[in-house]
């Protein structure tokens, strides 16, 4: 099956593989090809309980686990990373290899971009949101405090290596978090993704179950990812299309304290946004009644009633704000998005009243 896409950086002058593999005993032979004077594996406890053999085959330098969950990607976490490879005298010539989810390389990423001021990193996503998104791109970030992604950098690994055989041990949240993001880009970027509306309302699962069908998706996914990102690497404008659904969802994934993965946050926030789109542009409310029958079909409910006036406080620390101006990306019609746009706190407080009656009833 091994085949590429390149994501390629005229800035950079760079040309960054995009690597699909079948079976993951293949990732050694990849990772013997960059030189390097310590080659060092960053994974978190969960996947490297359950890839404790693949990873223990890898020929490391050495190994450093995070553990598991959000709370890795804290300044604490980032810093005692940090003292680790100082301990063993880690050098810039390492190669740094992030195997996990988009946390483990989010955080790694960061790592990578700053220590001795950048050292080389391999990303080997493991779940389905980390495969179609966050590994490609380049964007590394920690939390602080209660806000998302506040510290961090844009740094581009050197290769990225795709295998869906690690989507056999996902829990069906992760693969619904996946599917999250997969949504995003049809309604965003590529109208093909959802002529499959009927498969995803169906089991999560039995899309993967389908390899040639599950491959199909995420190399949309990724293309839709790496046309944006080669036209705008470093989120001047255009970028800001991949954060349609993320501004509520991450002032609700924020404010629930990561209840639920966070492309199900990113879901849920598609609905608010989609509100304030049908408010604003005439957007077509019916497109909502796909994203709802996920939700009910696998049982997603906020757990309790929320603040709207903590939610639009949270959202006014978004990445994409100037100043105090809260900006969202809205659609006037599938594909036909707006970018930037300004948003007055009254029609926030509208939006997600109707939101709210909806998610909750």
């Amino acid at each position: 099956m091994e085949n590429r896409i390149y994501l390629s950086l005229k800035r950079e002058e760079k040309n960054i593989p995009i690597v699909f593999i079948e079976r993951i005993e293949k990732v050694g032979e990849y990772l013997a090809s960059f030189n390097c004077s310590d080659l060092v594996i960053f994974t978190d406890k969960m996947v490297y309980r359950l890839y404790k053999d693949f990873i223990d085959s890898l020929s490391y330098s050495y190994l450093y686990l995070f553990d598991e969950g959000e709370e890795s990607k804290s300044i604490e976490s980032y810093l005692k990373a940090i003292d680790y490879l100082l301990d063993r005298n880690v050098d810039r010539r390492a190669l740094f290899v992030a195997i996990g989810g988009g946390v483990v390389g989010d955080v790694v990423g960061f790592i990578a971009s700053t220590y001795k001021r950048g050292v080389r990193l391999i990303h080997i996503p493991t779940t389905l949101l980390s495969m179609v998104d966050s590994s490609i791109g380049g964007k590394t970030g920690i939390n602080y405090k209660l806000y998302k992604n506040q510290i961090g950098t844009f740094y581009q690994p050197e290769m990225i290596i795709i295998c869906p055989q690690f989507l056999g041990t996902l829990p069906k949240s992760e693969v619904l978090s996946g599917i999250g993001e997969i949504i995003k880009y049809g309604f965003t970027l590529d109208k093909s993704i959802l002529d499959m509306k009927d498969r995803f309302e169906n089991d999560v699962f039995e899309i993967f179950q389908d390899k040639i069908l599950a491959m199909q998706l995420i190399k949309k996914s990724i293309n839709c990812k790496v046309k944006v990102v080669e036209k705008d690497e470093k989120e001047s404008l255009l970028r800001e299309v991949l954060n349609f659904g993320h501004t509520v969802g991450h002032a609700l994934e924020t404010y629930y304290n990561y209840y639920f993965s966070h492309g199900i946050f990113v879901i849920l926030g598609m609905v608010a946004e989609m509100i304030l789109s049908n408010i604003l542009f005439n957007f077509d409310l019916s497109n909502l009644d796909f994203l709802i029958r996920i939700l009910e079909k696998n049982s997603i409910k906020l757990p309790q009633r929320f603040e709207k006036s903590q939610i639009i406080s949270i959202m006014k620390y978004d990445k994409k704000n100037i100043s105090s101006s809260i900006r969202i990306v809205l659609l006037k019609d599938v594909c036909d998005y707006v970018l930037g746009y300004e948003i007055n706190e009254d029609i926030l407080y509208e939006a997600l009243d109707k939101f709210e009656k909806i998610v909750l009833s």
